[in-house]
Protein backbone atom coordinates (compact mmCIF):
# COMPACT_ATOMS: atom_id res chain seq x y z
CA UNK A 1 0.00 0.00 0.00
CA UNK A 2 1.02 3.50 -0.97
CA UNK A 3 -0.34 6.75 1.24
CA UNK A 4 -1.40 10.16 0.05
CA UNK A 5 1.92 11.36 1.19
CA UNK A 6 4.12 9.21 -0.73
CA UNK A 7 2.42 9.48 -3.97
CA UNK A 8 2.26 13.34 -3.56
CA UNK A 9 6.24 13.75 -3.17
CA UNK A 10 6.79 11.26 -6.54
CA UNK A 11 3.99 13.27 -8.12
CA UNK A 12 4.98 17.08 -7.08
CA UNK A 13 8.43 16.95 -4.61
CA UNK A 14 7.77 20.12 -3.05
CA UNK A 15 10.48 19.33 -0.44
CA UNK A 16 13.20 20.40 -2.80
CA UNK A 17 12.79 23.97 -1.98
CA UNK A 18 13.32 23.03 1.13
CA UNK A 19 16.35 21.27 0.64
CA UNK A 20 17.40 23.98 -1.50
CA UNK A 21 17.16 26.38 1.59
CA UNK A 22 18.99 24.52 4.27
CA UNK A 23 22.75 25.01 4.21
CA UNK A 24 25.49 22.35 3.95
CA UNK A 25 28.41 22.07 6.50
CA UNK A 26 30.96 20.95 3.38
CA UNK A 27 29.84 23.40 0.84
CA UNK A 28 27.85 26.05 -0.26
CA UNK A 29 24.61 26.42 -1.18
CA UNK A 30 24.19 26.47 -4.75
CA UNK A 31 23.09 29.11 -6.69
CA UNK A 32 19.68 28.59 -8.57
CA UNK A 33 17.02 31.16 -9.42
CA UNK A 34 13.14 30.12 -8.27
CA UNK A 35 10.22 32.47 -8.92
CA UNK A 36 8.70 33.69 -5.23
CA UNK A 37 7.04 30.21 -4.39
CA UNK A 38 4.05 29.47 -1.42
CA UNK A 39 3.59 25.94 0.13
CA UNK A 40 0.20 25.92 0.87
CA UNK A 41 -1.75 23.27 3.50
CA UNK A 42 -5.35 23.21 4.10
CA UNK A 43 -5.09 26.62 2.33
CA UNK A 44 -3.06 28.64 4.71
CA UNK A 45 0.19 29.42 3.58
CA UNK A 46 3.06 27.99 5.66
CA UNK A 47 6.45 28.36 3.47
CA UNK A 48 7.27 31.03 1.37
CA UNK A 49 10.84 30.49 -0.81
CA UNK A 50 12.70 33.25 -2.98
CA UNK A 51 15.74 33.95 -4.48
CA UNK A 52 17.85 36.57 -2.95
CA UNK A 53 19.13 39.23 -5.56
CA UNK A 54 22.49 39.58 -4.41
CA UNK A 55 23.55 36.08 -3.08
CA UNK A 56 21.58 34.07 -5.45
CA UNK A 57 20.93 31.52 -2.84
CA UNK A 58 17.50 30.56 -1.95
CA UNK A 59 15.95 32.04 1.55
CA UNK A 60 12.45 31.69 3.18
CA UNK A 61 10.71 34.40 5.01
CA UNK A 62 9.92 34.60 8.69
CA UNK A 63 6.91 32.77 9.31
CA UNK A 64 5.02 36.11 10.50
CA UNK A 65 5.15 37.52 6.85
CA UNK A 66 3.51 34.71 5.52
CA UNK A 67 0.48 35.84 5.24
CA UNK A 68 -2.21 36.22 2.06
CA UNK A 69 -2.49 39.70 2.89
CA UNK A 70 1.24 40.22 1.74
CA UNK A 71 1.52 37.71 -0.60
CA UNK A 72 -1.67 39.56 -2.60
CA UNK A 73 -0.22 42.88 -2.25
CA UNK A 74 3.38 42.07 -3.02
CA UNK A 75 2.42 39.64 -6.31
CA UNK A 76 -0.21 42.15 -7.59
CA UNK A 77 2.48 44.24 -7.19
CA UNK A 78 4.81 43.26 -9.56
CA UNK A 79 1.92 41.84 -12.52
CA UNK A 80 3.47 42.09 -15.82
CA UNK A 81 2.59 43.05 -19.54
CA UNK A 82 0.47 39.31 -19.82
CA UNK A 83 -1.44 40.44 -16.46
CA UNK A 84 -0.51 36.91 -15.14
CA UNK A 85 -0.13 36.89 -11.41
CA UNK A 86 0.86 32.76 -10.81
CA UNK A 87 -0.30 29.77 -10.68
CA UNK A 88 -1.37 26.79 -8.44
CA UNK A 89 0.28 23.15 -8.60
CA UNK A 90 -1.90 20.37 -6.86
CA UNK A 91 -2.33 16.92 -7.25
CA UNK A 92 -6.29 16.55 -6.96
CA UNK A 93 -7.92 15.14 -10.10
CA UNK A 94 -11.61 16.71 -9.41
CA UNK A 95 -10.91 19.82 -7.78
CA UNK A 96 -12.41 23.09 -8.90
CA UNK A 97 -12.54 25.93 -7.20
CA UNK A 98 -15.71 27.34 -8.32
CA UNK A 99 -17.24 24.07 -7.09
CA UNK A 100 -15.05 21.98 -4.99
CA UNK A 101 -16.12 18.23 -4.68
CA UNK A 102 -16.66 16.33 -1.07
CA UNK A 103 -14.00 14.10 -1.76
CA UNK A 104 -11.20 14.76 -2.98
CA UNK A 105 -9.21 12.24 -5.53
CA UNK A 106 -5.47 11.77 -5.80
CA UNK A 107 -4.12 12.08 -8.92
CA UNK A 108 -1.09 10.54 -10.76
CA UNK A 109 -0.15 14.03 -12.67
CA UNK A 110 0.51 17.95 -11.93
CA UNK A 111 -2.76 19.85 -11.77
CA UNK A 112 -2.15 23.40 -12.07
CA UNK A 113 -4.22 26.15 -12.48
CA UNK A 114 -3.89 29.96 -13.62
CA UNK A 115 -4.57 33.34 -12.42
CA UNK A 116 -5.02 36.50 -13.51
CA UNK A 117 -5.34 39.22 -11.08
CA UNK A 118 -8.90 38.92 -10.40
CA UNK A 119 -8.94 34.75 -10.18
CA UNK A 120 -5.40 35.27 -7.92
CA UNK A 121 -7.70 37.80 -5.61
CA UNK A 122 -10.61 35.68 -5.58
CA UNK A 123 -8.31 32.37 -4.75
CA UNK A 124 -6.87 34.60 -2.07
CA UNK A 125 -10.07 35.25 -0.50
CA UNK A 126 -12.34 31.99 -1.13
CA UNK A 127 -12.30 29.64 2.12
CA UNK A 128 -11.52 26.75 -0.05
CA UNK A 129 -9.98 24.02 1.80
CA UNK A 130 -7.17 22.70 -0.56
CA UNK A 131 -4.79 19.68 1.62
CA UNK A 132 -1.85 20.67 -0.34
CA UNK A 133 -0.66 22.95 -2.79
CA UNK A 134 2.34 25.34 -3.96
CA UNK A 135 1.58 28.75 -5.22
CA UNK A 136 4.16 30.34 -8.15
CA UNK A 137 4.67 33.38 -9.16
CA UNK A 138 4.30 33.86 -12.83
CA UNK A 139 7.46 34.23 -14.52
CA UNK A 140 7.17 36.26 -18.40
CA UNK A 141 9.20 34.44 -21.06
CA UNK A 142 11.46 36.01 -23.42
CA UNK A 143 9.50 36.15 -26.33
CA UNK A 144 5.63 37.59 -26.52
CA UNK A 145 5.29 34.08 -26.28
CA UNK A 146 4.88 31.95 -23.31
CA UNK A 147 7.31 28.94 -22.92
CA UNK A 148 8.85 26.13 -20.98
CA UNK A 149 11.38 23.48 -21.07
CA UNK A 150 11.23 20.09 -19.40
CA UNK A 151 13.98 18.60 -18.74
CA UNK A 152 14.26 14.26 -17.62
CA UNK A 153 17.42 13.78 -16.03
CA UNK A 154 18.62 10.70 -15.05
CA UNK A 155 22.08 10.12 -14.13
CA UNK A 156 23.30 8.63 -17.44
CA UNK A 157 21.33 11.07 -19.88
CA UNK A 158 19.57 14.24 -19.66
CA UNK A 159 16.67 14.70 -22.28
CA UNK A 160 15.05 18.16 -22.90
CA UNK A 161 12.15 18.94 -24.58
CA UNK A 162 10.96 22.46 -25.20
CA UNK A 163 7.51 24.00 -26.25
CA UNK A 164 6.02 27.73 -27.15
CA UNK A 165 2.55 28.44 -27.26
CA UNK A 166 0.92 29.69 -30.51
CA UNK A 167 -0.79 32.26 -29.40
CA UNK A 168 0.52 35.54 -27.66
CA UNK A 169 0.48 36.03 -23.66
CA UNK A 170 0.14 39.21 -24.23
CA UNK A 171 -3.43 39.07 -25.83
CA UNK A 172 -5.68 39.54 -22.74
CA UNK A 173 -8.75 38.95 -24.81
CA UNK A 174 -8.11 35.07 -25.03
CA UNK A 175 -8.53 33.09 -22.60
CA UNK A 176 -5.05 32.50 -20.30
CA UNK A 177 -5.21 29.07 -21.03
CA UNK A 178 -5.27 29.47 -24.62
CA UNK A 179 -1.98 32.27 -24.05
CA UNK A 180 -0.13 29.84 -21.69
CA UNK A 181 -0.81 26.42 -22.12
CA UNK A 182 2.84 24.35 -23.15
CA UNK A 183 3.29 20.88 -21.84
CA UNK A 184 -0.18 20.56 -19.51
CA UNK A 185 -2.56 21.61 -22.38
CA UNK A 186 -3.72 19.79 -25.67
CA UNK A 187 -0.99 19.81 -28.40
CA UNK A 188 -2.28 21.90 -30.83
CA UNK A 189 -1.91 25.01 -28.31
CA UNK A 190 1.71 24.71 -28.58
CA UNK A 191 5.24 23.57 -30.29
CA UNK A 192 7.67 21.74 -30.13
CA UNK A 193 10.80 23.81 -30.52
CA UNK A 194 14.70 22.95 -30.41
CA UNK A 195 16.64 24.01 -26.87
CA UNK A 196 19.64 26.17 -27.76
CA UNK A 197 22.99 24.18 -26.52
CA UNK A 198 23.90 26.97 -23.99
CA UNK A 199 20.80 26.92 -22.37
CA UNK A 200 20.49 23.01 -22.25
CA UNK A 201 24.18 23.21 -20.80
CA UNK A 202 23.23 25.49 -18.24
CA UNK A 203 19.62 23.66 -17.19
CA UNK A 204 22.27 20.41 -16.65
CA UNK A 205 24.38 22.26 -14.46
CA UNK A 206 21.97 23.63 -12.11
CA UNK A 207 20.42 20.07 -11.95
CA UNK A 208 23.31 18.66 -10.94
CA UNK A 209 23.90 21.24 -8.17
CA UNK A 210 20.72 20.74 -6.69
CA UNK A 211 21.28 17.20 -7.04
CA UNK A 212 24.73 17.04 -5.57
CA UNK A 213 23.57 19.36 -2.87
CA UNK A 214 20.59 17.24 -1.89
CA UNK A 215 23.50 14.81 -1.42
CA UNK A 216 25.35 16.48 0.65
CA UNK A 217 22.71 17.91 3.35
CA UNK A 218 21.09 14.05 3.83
CA UNK A 219 24.80 12.59 3.75
CA UNK A 220 23.94 10.30 0.90
CA UNK A 221 20.15 9.41 1.83
CA UNK A 222 18.38 11.50 -0.64
CA UNK A 223 19.91 9.52 -3.62
CA UNK A 224 17.69 10.26 -6.49
CA UNK A 225 17.81 8.62 -9.78
CA UNK A 226 15.28 10.24 -12.04
CA UNK A 227 13.03 12.78 -12.46
CA UNK A 228 11.27 15.70 -14.43
CA UNK A 229 12.43 19.08 -13.70
CA UNK A 230 11.11 22.13 -15.00
CA UNK A 231 12.65 25.82 -15.96
CA UNK A 232 11.91 28.82 -18.03
CA UNK A 233 14.24 31.59 -20.02
CA UNK A 234 13.06 35.04 -19.34
CA UNK A 235 13.81 38.06 -21.40
CA UNK A 236 17.38 38.37 -19.37
CA UNK A 237 18.62 35.12 -20.61
CA UNK A 238 18.54 34.02 -17.27
CA UNK A 239 17.32 30.50 -16.56
CA UNK A 240 14.67 29.76 -13.51
CA UNK A 241 13.74 26.41 -11.98
CA UNK A 242 9.92 26.34 -11.44
CA UNK A 243 9.12 22.69 -10.13
CA UNK A 244 10.31 19.04 -10.26
CA UNK A 245 8.15 16.06 -9.76
CA UNK A 246 8.31 12.05 -10.82
CA UNK A 247 11.45 11.06 -8.47
CA UNK A 248 12.49 7.88 -8.11
CA UNK A 249 14.95 7.31 -5.22
CA UNK A 250 18.00 4.39 -5.15
CA UNK A 251 16.57 3.29 -2.18
CA UNK A 252 13.26 3.65 -2.44
CA UNK A 253 11.30 0.27 -1.76
CA UNK A 254 8.11 0.91 -2.10
CA UNK A 255 7.58 2.83 -5.55
CA UNK A 256 6.81 -0.64 -7.25
CA UNK A 257 3.45 -0.47 -5.66
CA UNK A 258 2.74 2.24 -6.79
CA UNK A 259 0.33 2.92 -10.02
CA UNK A 260 1.63 1.94 -13.06
CA UNK A 261 0.43 5.02 -14.54
CA UNK A 262 2.30 7.59 -12.36
CA UNK A 263 5.27 7.74 -14.76
CA UNK A 264 4.01 6.46 -18.02
CA UNK A 265 1.17 9.38 -18.58
CA UNK A 266 1.53 13.48 -19.10
CA UNK A 267 2.84 14.29 -15.91
CA UNK A 268 1.11 17.69 -15.96
CA UNK A 269 -2.74 18.86 -16.86
CA UNK A 270 -4.95 21.58 -16.97
CA UNK A 271 -8.17 21.10 -15.09
CA UNK A 272 -11.24 19.00 -16.73
CA UNK A 273 -13.35 22.00 -16.52
CA UNK A 274 -11.10 24.25 -19.35
CA UNK A 275 -12.04 22.86 -22.70
CA UNK A 276 -9.21 21.97 -25.05
CA UNK A 277 -10.42 24.13 -28.14
CA UNK A 278 -8.51 26.32 -29.69
CA UNK A 279 -10.07 29.79 -31.33
CA UNK A 280 -9.31 30.49 -34.72
CA UNK A 281 -9.94 33.87 -34.84
CA UNK A 282 -7.92 36.20 -32.26
CA UNK A 283 -10.16 38.86 -32.62
CA UNK A 284 -13.00 36.34 -31.74
CA UNK A 285 -11.61 34.00 -29.03
CA UNK A 286 -13.73 31.32 -27.67
CA UNK A 287 -14.84 30.87 -23.95
CA UNK A 288 -12.63 27.74 -22.79
CA UNK A 289 -13.52 27.79 -18.46
CA UNK A 290 -16.82 25.65 -17.75
CA UNK A 291 -17.66 28.37 -14.36
CA UNK A 292 -21.37 27.58 -14.65
CA UNK A 293 -22.99 24.69 -13.01
CA UNK A 294 -26.65 23.02 -13.37
CA UNK A 295 -28.77 23.41 -10.93
CA UNK A 296 -30.39 20.75 -11.75
CA UNK A 297 -27.94 18.03 -12.57
CA UNK A 298 -25.03 19.54 -11.22
CA UNK A 299 -22.90 19.57 -14.35
CA UNK A 300 -20.51 22.46 -15.32
CA UNK A 301 -20.21 23.68 -18.39
CA UNK A 302 -19.59 26.91 -20.34
CA UNK A 303 -22.29 29.75 -19.63
CA UNK A 304 -23.19 30.09 -23.03
CA UNK A 305 -24.48 26.58 -23.41
CA UNK A 306 -27.28 27.03 -20.84
CA UNK A 307 -30.85 27.41 -21.95
CA UNK A 308 -33.60 29.09 -20.27
CA UNK A 309 -36.52 27.17 -19.45
CA UNK A 310 -39.67 27.86 -17.47
CA UNK A 311 -40.64 26.66 -14.04
CA UNK A 312 -43.71 24.04 -15.08
CA UNK A 313 -40.82 22.08 -16.86
CA UNK A 314 -39.56 20.88 -13.28
CA UNK A 315 -42.98 20.21 -12.13
CA UNK A 316 -44.14 18.50 -14.92
CA UNK A 317 -41.50 15.52 -14.88
CA UNK A 318 -42.01 13.14 -12.43
CA UNK A 319 -38.75 12.88 -10.70
CA UNK A 320 -38.16 10.23 -8.16
CA UNK A 321 -37.03 11.68 -4.48
CA UNK A 322 -33.73 11.15 -4.01
CA UNK A 323 -32.54 9.13 -0.68
CA UNK A 324 -30.91 11.04 2.19
CA UNK A 325 -27.88 10.01 1.44
CA UNK A 326 -27.86 11.40 -2.24
CA UNK A 327 -29.08 15.01 -1.13
CA UNK A 328 -27.09 17.95 -2.05
CA UNK A 329 -24.64 19.37 1.21
CA UNK A 330 -26.88 22.44 1.02
CA UNK A 331 -30.12 20.66 1.43
CA UNK A 332 -28.19 18.18 4.24
CA UNK A 333 -27.58 21.21 6.24
CA UNK A 334 -31.34 22.36 6.49
CA UNK A 335 -32.40 19.14 7.21
CA UNK A 336 -33.15 18.04 10.75
CA UNK A 337 -32.11 14.98 11.89
CA UNK A 338 -34.88 12.30 13.50
CA UNK A 339 -34.95 9.12 14.91
CA UNK A 340 -36.78 6.62 13.12
CA UNK A 341 -39.89 4.83 15.12
CA UNK A 342 -38.87 1.46 15.97
CA UNK A 343 -35.19 1.41 15.39
CA UNK A 344 -32.45 1.44 17.56
CA UNK A 345 -31.13 4.03 19.17
CA UNK A 346 -28.05 5.00 16.94
CA UNK A 347 -30.10 4.54 13.72
CA UNK A 348 -31.47 7.82 12.89
CA UNK A 349 -32.26 9.32 9.73
CA UNK A 350 -32.85 12.78 7.49
CA UNK A 351 -35.86 14.36 7.63
CA UNK A 352 -36.18 17.05 5.37
CA UNK A 353 -39.17 19.72 6.44
CA UNK A 354 -39.56 20.88 2.39
CA UNK A 355 -39.39 17.18 1.26
CA UNK A 356 -42.15 17.59 -0.91
CA UNK A 357 -40.42 20.55 -2.58
CA UNK A 358 -38.16 19.61 -5.74
CA UNK A 359 -34.80 19.63 -4.72
CA UNK A 360 -33.89 22.24 -7.84
CA UNK A 361 -36.72 25.28 -6.18
CA UNK A 362 -35.09 23.81 -2.94
CA UNK A 363 -31.59 25.60 -4.15
CA UNK A 364 -33.27 28.60 -5.76
CA UNK A 365 -35.53 29.58 -3.13
CA UNK A 366 -34.24 28.46 0.18
CA UNK A 367 -37.57 29.67 2.57
CA UNK A 368 -39.69 28.18 0.09
CA UNK A 369 -41.52 25.53 2.37
CA UNK A 370 -44.33 23.07 1.49
CA UNK A 371 -47.30 25.43 2.10
CA UNK A 372 -45.75 28.60 0.06
CA UNK A 373 -45.09 25.60 -2.77
CA UNK A 374 -48.84 24.30 -3.00
CA UNK A 375 -49.76 27.69 -3.20
CA UNK A 376 -47.03 28.97 -5.98
CA UNK A 377 -47.73 26.33 -8.05
CA UNK A 378 -50.64 26.42 -8.90
CA UNK A 379 -50.07 30.65 -9.82
CA UNK A 380 -49.69 30.74 -13.35
CA UNK A 381 -46.77 34.28 -12.70
CA UNK A 382 -44.77 31.19 -10.74
CA UNK A 383 -45.03 28.22 -13.32
CA UNK A 384 -43.94 30.38 -15.83
CA UNK A 385 -40.91 32.20 -14.18
CA UNK A 386 -37.70 30.92 -15.97
CA UNK A 387 -34.22 29.05 -14.76
CA UNK A 388 -31.13 28.20 -16.74
CA UNK A 389 -29.92 24.52 -17.15
CA UNK A 390 -27.21 22.92 -19.36
CA UNK A 391 -28.13 21.37 -22.79
CA UNK A 392 -28.27 17.71 -21.74
CA UNK A 393 -31.44 18.75 -19.18
CA UNK A 394 -33.05 20.77 -21.69
CA UNK A 395 -32.92 18.04 -24.22
CA UNK A 396 -34.33 16.15 -21.45
CA UNK A 397 -37.07 18.25 -20.66
CA UNK A 398 -38.32 19.21 -23.61
CA UNK A 399 -38.70 15.20 -24.73
CA UNK A 400 -40.40 14.90 -21.95
CA UNK A 401 -43.13 17.59 -22.77
CA UNK A 402 -43.79 16.11 -25.99
CA UNK A 403 -44.15 12.94 -25.09
CA UNK A 404 -46.61 14.42 -22.21
CA UNK A 405 -48.59 16.40 -25.54
CA UNK A 406 -48.20 13.35 -27.49
CA UNK A 407 -49.95 11.40 -24.85
CA UNK A 408 -52.91 14.28 -24.18
CA UNK A 409 -53.79 13.69 -27.49
CA UNK A 410 -53.50 10.35 -27.89
CA UNK A 411 -55.63 10.03 -24.53
CA UNK A 412 -58.48 12.05 -26.14
CA UNK A 413 -58.46 9.79 -29.35
CA UNK A 414 -58.65 6.94 -26.97
CA UNK A 415 -61.38 8.43 -24.64
CA UNK A 416 -63.77 9.12 -27.67
CA UNK A 417 -63.45 5.29 -28.49
CA UNK A 418 -64.29 4.02 -25.85
CA UNK A 419 -67.36 6.38 -25.27
CA UNK A 420 -68.62 5.16 -29.18
CA UNK A 421 -67.76 1.62 -28.23
CA UNK A 422 -69.65 1.48 -25.29
CA UNK A 423 -72.84 2.88 -27.24
CA UNK A 424 -72.25 -0.11 -29.85
CA UNK A 425 -71.87 1.85 -32.86
CA UNK A 426 -68.55 -0.14 -33.77
CA UNK A 427 -66.05 -2.54 -32.58
CA UNK A 428 -62.95 -2.41 -34.59
CA UNK A 429 -61.41 -0.08 -36.95
CA UNK A 430 -63.41 -0.72 -40.33
CA UNK A 431 -66.62 -0.01 -38.38
CA UNK A 432 -65.19 3.48 -37.06
CA UNK A 433 -63.78 4.14 -41.03
CA UNK A 434 -67.68 3.42 -41.94
CA UNK A 435 -68.90 5.49 -39.15
CA UNK A 436 -66.83 8.06 -39.90
CA UNK A 437 -67.78 7.98 -44.15
CA UNK A 438 -71.46 7.98 -42.76
CA UNK A 439 -70.76 11.13 -40.68
CA UNK A 440 -69.25 12.98 -43.26
CA UNK A 441 -71.98 12.17 -45.85
CA UNK A 442 -74.55 13.31 -43.53
CA UNK A 443 -72.83 16.47 -42.92
CA UNK A 444 -72.52 16.71 -46.94
CA UNK A 445 -76.11 16.49 -47.07
CA UNK A 446 -76.86 19.16 -44.62
CA UNK A 447 -74.76 21.50 -46.31
CA UNK A 448 -76.38 20.74 -49.76
CA UNK A 449 -79.94 21.45 -48.50
CA UNK A 450 -79.03 24.51 -46.93
CA UNK A 451 -77.20 25.89 -50.23
CA UNK A 452 -80.50 24.57 -51.89
CA UNK A 453 -82.80 26.21 -50.06
CA UNK A 454 -80.97 29.68 -49.87
CA UNK A 455 -80.50 29.70 -54.02
CA UNK A 456 -84.54 29.07 -54.19
CA UNK A 457 -85.20 31.91 -51.98
CA UNK A 458 -82.59 34.04 -53.88
CA UNK A 459 -84.48 33.14 -56.97
CA UNK A 460 -88.16 33.93 -55.51
CA UNK A 461 -86.78 37.05 -54.64
CA UNK A 462 -85.61 37.97 -58.23
CA UNK A 463 -88.71 37.02 -59.99
CA UNK A 464 -91.00 39.95 -57.84
CA UNK A 465 -90.34 42.91 -60.34
CA UNK A 466 -92.20 46.41 -58.98
CA UNK A 467 -95.06 45.83 -61.96
CA UNK A 468 -95.87 42.64 -59.67
CA UNK A 469 -95.72 44.03 -56.53
CA UNK A 470 -98.17 46.83 -58.14
CA UNK A 471 -100.19 44.19 -59.42
CA UNK A 472 -100.71 42.13 -55.99
CA UNK A 473 -101.26 45.53 -53.84
CA UNK A 474 -104.17 46.17 -56.27
CA UNK A 475 -105.85 43.12 -56.30
CA UNK A 476 -105.58 42.99 -53.04
CA UNK A 477 -107.68 46.00 -52.30
CA UNK A 478 -110.49 44.72 -54.68
CA UNK A 479 -113.49 42.79 -54.14
CA UNK A 480 -113.74 39.23 -56.17
CA UNK A 481 -116.03 41.31 -58.77
CA UNK A 482 -114.20 44.23 -59.79
CA UNK A 483 -111.15 42.18 -60.26
CA UNK A 484 -112.07 41.04 -63.47
CA UNK A 485 -112.75 44.78 -64.20
CA UNK A 486 -109.99 46.33 -63.48
CA UNK A 487 -107.83 48.15 -66.24
CA UNK A 488 -103.91 47.32 -65.20
CA UNK A 489 -101.07 49.61 -67.39
CA UNK A 490 -99.26 47.63 -69.43
CA UNK A 491 -95.59 47.26 -68.80
CA UNK A 492 -94.27 49.20 -71.64
CA UNK A 493 -96.75 52.08 -70.82
CA UNK A 494 -95.62 51.51 -66.89
CA UNK A 495 -92.06 51.24 -67.15
CA UNK A 496 -92.21 54.59 -69.47
CA UNK A 497 -92.45 56.79 -66.33
CA UNK A 498 -89.50 54.69 -64.40
CA UNK A 499 -86.99 53.98 -66.91
CA UNK A 500 -83.91 56.57 -69.08
CA UNK A 501 -85.94 55.83 -72.54
CA UNK A 502 -88.54 57.77 -72.02
CA UNK A 503 -86.76 60.86 -71.41
CA UNK A 504 -84.54 60.02 -74.00
CA UNK A 505 -87.40 60.17 -76.92
CA UNK A 506 -88.68 63.38 -75.20
CA UNK A 507 -85.79 65.13 -75.64
CA UNK A 508 -85.08 63.68 -78.77
CA UNK A 509 -88.59 65.27 -79.88
CA UNK A 510 -87.87 69.07 -78.39
CA UNK A 511 -84.67 69.08 -80.21
CA UNK A 512 -86.03 67.97 -83.18
CA UNK A 513 -89.17 70.71 -82.80
CA UNK A 514 -86.06 73.35 -82.14
CA UNK A 515 -84.37 72.95 -85.20
CA UNK A 516 -87.57 73.08 -87.53
CA UNK A 517 -88.24 76.49 -85.94
CA UNK A 518 -84.55 77.36 -86.59
CA UNK A 519 -84.81 76.26 -90.15
CA UNK A 520 -87.86 78.19 -90.54
CA UNK A 521 -86.87 81.65 -89.08
CA UNK A 522 -84.04 81.15 -91.83
CA UNK A 523 -86.41 80.47 -95.09
CA UNK A 524 -88.33 83.73 -93.86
Amino acid sequence: MYTSESVQEHILYDKIYQYLWVKSETSNPPSVLIPDTVILIRSMPIYWYFTDKETGEVKKKMRKNVTKENIRETWLNQVGRSGVVGYLLHFIENLDLNYPPDKLKISGQIQIVYFDEKGFDNFMNSNLELPFGILQRYVEAADDKNSQIQAFWSKSVTLFTKRVTKKSYLNKSMNIYERLCTFEGPEYLSEATQVKDFQSQRISEQIEKMINHLDAISFGKLNISQGTFYFKVDKQARCWFLFCGSLKFDDDKHYKNYPKDLYTQSQIQIPKSVDGIMSVYSQRPLQLNKESKCIKCGNIDKENNFIEIPYHYILDQNEDNLPADQWPSEIKKEAKTVKVAGANASTQAFLNTITQVPLVFQKIHEKLNYTNFDQFQKQDGFLHKTLQVCLDCYIVLVAHQEKAQKDCVINKINHNIRIRKSSGVFTNAKQLKQQLKQDLKEQQKKVSQVKTTESNGSKQIQKIRPIQKYINMRLQSLSPSQKYSIEIPSTADYLSFKTKSSNYDSNVKLRNLYNQSLQAKLNA
